[in-house]
């Protein structure tokens, strides 16, 4: 997977960039990362737009911010799922079972 907030600046406007490109730039990371110079045998180059969510500048201070607020003030609230702490599946489970022992104290 490459992209991001970064994409049009490696690769060129998205509607421009060919697949050919994007495939040749990853075996060329696998190679180099890996140590493998084999062409691969079969390939798929995919172009998802707007499709991996990105936090905007201090995001993770911002959280930090609102969950001091909240234990400042003795909240029974917690901020939990892809808006805080990560966007993928993983991040949001472990961000519930973070939420869930800080509840439930060390006894969880």
């Amino acid at each position: 997977m490459m992209g991001g907030a970064w994409f049009q600046n490696v690769f060129g406007a998205p509607q421009a960039v060919s697949a050919d490109s994007l495939l040749a730039r990853a075996t060329e990371a696998v190679r180099r990362h890996l140590g493998h110079c084999v062409a691969p045998s079969w390939s798929n180059v995919a172009l998802h737009r707007d499709c991996i969510p990105q936090y905007h500048l201090g995001h993770f201070q911002r959280v930090d911010t609102m969950r001091a607020f909240i234990k400042n003030n003795n909240l029974l609230l917690s901020l939990i799922g892809s808006a805080y702490d990560g966007v993928s599946v993983n991040d949001v489970i472990f961000s519930g079972r973070t939420a869930v022992a800080e509840l439930l104290g060390d006894g969880a």
